[in-house]
Formats: C-alpha cells, structure tokens, sequence
C-alpha cells in the first residue's frame, strides 16, 4: 500500500522512460563509440587548452565555435576512458534536462507532478532523441535556459544567474534570451551584471600563469563569429532553410536585416503578451518560448538537433492549454506537432525536409501560440509557487 501511494505520488513512470532511453542509447554507444557523435570537437579543444594552443580554426564554417569557458568545461572529460567520457557527458546533459522538466511539473503543475512529468516526458522524448544521441550542447542548453527564466519569475537571482552561467558556456547564442531575461526582469539586473563579470574574468581564472592567453582566446571567438555567421551551404534549418524550398536566398544584408527585425519583433510580442490579463507565473515559459523560437529561426546556423529548444516550449503548451486554459482543441494542435520535431531520426531524406519543416513548425507553432493567448475567453491562473 506504501509502495503503491509513492508511485502515485512521485514521477516513477516518468523516470523510468528516460532510464530505458538512456540505457538503448549507452548500449548503442558501447557498440559504435565514435559514431554520432561531436565529443571530437570538444576533446580536441579541451586538450588544446590545456597546452595553452589557439582553440580556434582559421577556415571552415564547422569546428569548435563555442566560448573559450566550454573548453575549460569539458577538460575533465578528457581525462575519462573513452566509453565512460561518452556516457557520463551525455548522462550529464540528460540529468539537467530531466531536471528542468521536474521542475517545470512541480512549478505549474504542482497537484498534478507525477502525471505532468510523464506526460511532458512523453511528449518531449521525441525531440531529445538525436541530441542526446550525437552528445550536443542543446539538451543542456535548452534546461539551463529553461530554468534560468524561471527563476528570473521566482525572484530566485543568484540560481537564476547560475543558470544563464551555464547556458552561455553551453551554447553562444545563450546571449539573446539572456539579455531578454535581463530587458524583462528588473529584479534579475544587479545578478545579471555579477553573471556578466564573473562570466568574462571565467577564463582568466585558469591562465593565471599567462593571461595574455586568455585575451587572445577571446580575440580569436570574435573572428571566428564573424566568419562563420554567413554560412553559404544549405543545410542549416532557419529561416533560409524554409526559403531554400521556394528557391530563396537572402543576401548578406537582407539577412542581416530580417534577424534584427526578427529581434525587435520577438520583443514587442512579449511585450504585448505580457500586458494580457495573466497570472505573472506563465511570463517566464513565454519568455523562453519566443526568444529561443526567435534562435531557431534567426541564427544563420541552426541545426536540426537545436529545435529541442522548442520541443520544450511545444511540450510545455501541450499540457498547459489542456489542462489550464481548458482549450483541447489547442492542446491536441500542440500535441500534434511534437513528433514533427524528432523527424531526423529517420534518418535519409527526412533530414533534408526537416531543414524546411522544422522552421515551418516553429513558425506556425509561435503565430498559434499569439493566436490562442490573445483569444482566450478568461485569465490566465497558473500555479506556479513563488518561492
């Protein structure tokens, strides 16, 4: 009777899904260590930093493109066995993953934990997948961002900034929604700010015996944005990657123009949205769904594994307009679009659609997303504790 009140209690269905992908995964890992796999770029970087050598390539649009903190990230996984390095770096992805997840069923759906979690879980499985096969940043990524936005909401500063901390070593483009959460959280700036220094001085802290090492690191980062933000190839699923199904291509400076409109338009939409009657609890997973949908679709180089980013926002609705709002229209709509995002696991010519389908999705995902808030018959009454 015990055994049987915990497992209603507590998200046992939900952690055993993960368990079972991970161990398919692990075991598909110990057959082919190097097969699917991006570590190479992250060891090698690793290693060069701890020979003090230049982290960047001069040429290429692929390679290590990345702050010089991943590389300090990353080095004690270079001294793992190869299988163990492979494992525990995806375990790690995924442990922070699980955890957002956790915590955004228990903040919103807190007389409903254990069903939300296995149901987000669920729904959200299928857009992990290819990242936590090939061991990407963008798991993480996504968590830490995630959960960074709310606890922006929860006040909750220092964790808040500890979070954005991560995202930024994880992935560059972290700046966007970080300085989002900056523009729309007046409480977060002094921590932000502290994020900021700390985050800048990271690298000197390990090249005390040559800083002048770390200042040419960051010499070489900003080079190697520069020359790699204008891909020329078609296989990056952002919004280029749609037009390239209409035999559309955008020149350097329309390009240019279309992500700062994109970046000014994905504001004043959550701006607009945040003056909607709403509890003040669903800002946060707003904030996070539009400005990492304005990432998918405005970074020149994004990939199909990064739209977990969204799978995470599509999720999250999913559960939200079924069971708060009380729209299942919406809901199934939602619902419908989640295996739409884990189309490449398919592999062959899925991948070359995802490139157009995937941008699509999003698009269509964030217009409904507009639609449905702003024509909502009541408030919005979320129960997100406040800490």
């Amino acid at each position: 009777m015990k055994a049987k009140a915990m497992f209603l209690k507590e998200p046992v269905v939900g952690y055993a899904l993960w368990a079972v992908l991970f161990t398919v995964i692990s075991l598909s890992i110990a057959q082919h260590p190097s097969d699917r796999t991006v570590s190479l770029a992250y060891i090698q970087a690793a290693q060069r930093f701890l020979q003090k050598a230049p982290l960047y390539e001069r040429e290429g649009i692929h390679g290590f493109l990345y702050f010089p903190h991943f590389a300090i990230f990353f080095c004690p996984f270079v001294f793992m066995p190869p299988l163990a390095r492979e494992i525990l770096w995806r375990l790690f992805s995924l442990l922070l993953f699980v955890g957002s997840i956790r915590k955004i069923s228990s903040s919103f759906f807190p007389g409903l934990l254990s069903k939300a979690f296995f149901c987000f879980s669920l729904l959200v499985m299928a857009s992990s997948m290819a990242s936590l096969r090939n061991g990407q940043t963008n798991l993480g990524l996504g968590a830490a961002l995630m959960l960074g936005f709310l606890y922006c909401g929860e006040k909750k500063n220092f964790k808040a900034g500890l979070f954005f901390f991560l995202s930024l070593i994880l992935k560059p483009i972290a700046l966007y929604p970080f300085f989002c959460a900056v523009l729309f959280f007046p409480s977060f700036r002094k921590a932000a700010l502290a994020t900021l220094l700390f985050f800048f001085i990271f690298p000197f802290f390990f090249s005390m015996d040559r800083p002048r090492y770390a200042y040419e690191q960051y010499l070489l980062f900003l080079n190697r944005m520069l020359s790699v933000s204008q891909p020329n190839e078609a296989n990056f699923a952002d919004i280029q990657g749609l037009l390239y199904l209409f035999h559309l291509k955008l020149s350097p400076l329309l390009s240019f123009l279309t992500r700062s409109l994109g970046a000014i338009a994905t504001l004043l939409v959550v701006r607009a949205l945040g003056n909607l009657p709403r509890g003040s609890s669903l800002f946060p997973a707003l904030l996070y769904s539009f400005s990492t949908g304005y990432l998918l679709l405005f970074n020149p180089r994004t990939e199909l594994n990064s739209y977990i980013l969204l799978g995470l926002s599509v999720a999250f609705f999913s559960l939200y307009f079924g069971w708060i709002e009380r729209q299942p229209k919406a809901s199934l709509l939602f619902i419908f679009l989640t295996p739409l995002l884990g189309i490449e696991a398919f592999g062959g010519s899925w991948i070359r659609i995802g490139l157009w389908l995937k941008p699509l999705v999003c698009l269509l995902f964030e217009s409904l997303l507009v639609f449905f808030l702003f024509n909502r018959r009541s408030p919005v009454c979320c129960p997100i504790r406040s800490g």
